[in-house]
């Protein structure tokens, strides 16, 4: 599971890179994510050799989206309407029920 939280992470951090890149018109900001993004690979795929891929594929994403979510709240102030939240509160049972299975 370490290495599908570490992933996601990075993902995640890749993520709030893009976006500090101005769509990659800023250089290292985009280079930065560019290595997230790489090291976000590794890492899943670490998982998926430890876990299987419909595990470590799905949980992945899902823990991905809440991180990125979290950033976005955080780094970049924005705002989630309550059906986003409910939305996200699905990803986290979703993510909870599939690493329960």
């Amino acid at each position: 599971m370490a290495w599908i939280l570490t992933a996601s992470a990075a993902f995640g951090v890749g993520g709030a890179f893009m976006k500090t890149s101005e769509g990659f018109a800023r250089l290292v900001p985009g280079l930065v994510a560019l290595a997230c993004f790489l090291v976000g690979a590794v890492l899943l795929t670490m998982a998926v050799r430890a876990e299987g891929l419909s595990t470590a594929y799905t949980i992945g994403l899902g823990v991905e989206a809440v991180v990125s979510v979290g950033l976005g709240r955080y780094l970049y102030g924005e705002h989630l309407h309550a059906p986003q939240a409910v939305g996200v509160g699905l990803i986290v049972v979703g993510v909870l029920a599939i690493r329960a299975g």
